[in-house]
């Protein structure tokens, strides 16, 4: 139509309806052109809105996760000292404590890492969607550096596969149901972290078993010394939680602010 319009004037030699004709096929293709540009500035400003609340809500759980482990490990410290005391001599516990409080000293928590919005900004080279910069360059420390450092003291550490290598399994398993934390914990539940392993807890039926297991605790110096060595490797874990649960705290404050003052 505009075609067969601009083919008209020419030939009838009607300039101004050509330069006419020529602005307003220019002016619809600018305007075309700034339309899509609307549309996708919007898109994006909505999705960057999406994963930044997205964000926010795994570092959250994050945070949690490492209040509860750093709550755990003071746990263990608590019950691997209190059992170490009395391998050592200075605290008197019976043999089913002691079994109970070596058990625990043998533990640690663990909840699987929540990261899936960063790992999809990752790997979308989309991480600049997350506009505010203080708490991208968190997330980027956090996600980089945590899962070495944070939980580098977990795992089969010497005292945990030495402790295990003599427990006979069906007390392990009543151990495990009996006196451990509870599996069923909430991500996000604080209240629930209140004595996250140090509640009262009893083994019934293996009085046999706890004899035999707490004599060979007392009876082999290389407990004590491993169990030393586990005090010492959670405590050194805390100095790494404390980082991250600052890190978390300020990048996640600041974040907040910045969403209510917008």
């Amino acid at each position: 139509m505009i075609l067969a319009r601009i083919t008209r004037a020419v030939r009838e030699q009607n300039w101004f309806a050509v330069v006419l004709e020529f602005i307003i096929v220019i002016a619809g293709v600018v305007i075309g052109f700034q339309i899509t540009a609307w549309n996708g500035e919007r898109a994006e400003r909505v999705r960057a809105e999406t994963m930044m609340a997205r964000l926010a809500d795994d570092l959250e759980a994050e945070r949690w996760r490492i209040t509860a482990t750093s709550l755990y490990s003071e746990d263990v410290v608590a019950e691997a000292q209190e059992a170490l005391d009395a391998l050592e001599g200075r605290r008197d516990l019976t043999d089913e404590e002691l079994v109970i409080k070596a058990f625990r000293g043998s533990q640690y928590f663990w909840a699987g890492v929540i990261r899936p919005t960063y790992d999809e900004l990752v790997a979308g080279g989309e991480i600049d969607l997350i506009r505010h910069g203080p708490f991208r360059e968190a997330a980027i420390e956090y996600y980089n550096s945590s899962q070495r450092s944070l939980f580098s003291e977990l795992g089969n550490t010497p005292y945990r596969d030495a402790f295990r290598q003599i427990v006979p399994p069906a007390l392990h398993r009543v151990l495990v149901a009996n006196c451990a934390e509870d599996p069923n914990i909430t991500i996000g539940d604080y209240e629930a972290l209140d004595n996250f392993l140090t509640f009262p807890c009893e083994i019934n039926d293996f009085e046999e078993e706890i004899a035999t297991l707490a004599d060979r605790l007392r009876g082999d110096q290389r407990f004590a010394d491993l169990l030393r060595g586990r005090i010492i490797e959670a405590d050194q874990s805390q100095i790494n939680l404390l980082y991250f649960e600052e890190l978390l705290g300020r990048a996640l404050a600041d974040f907040a602010a910045s969403r209510a003052v917008q």
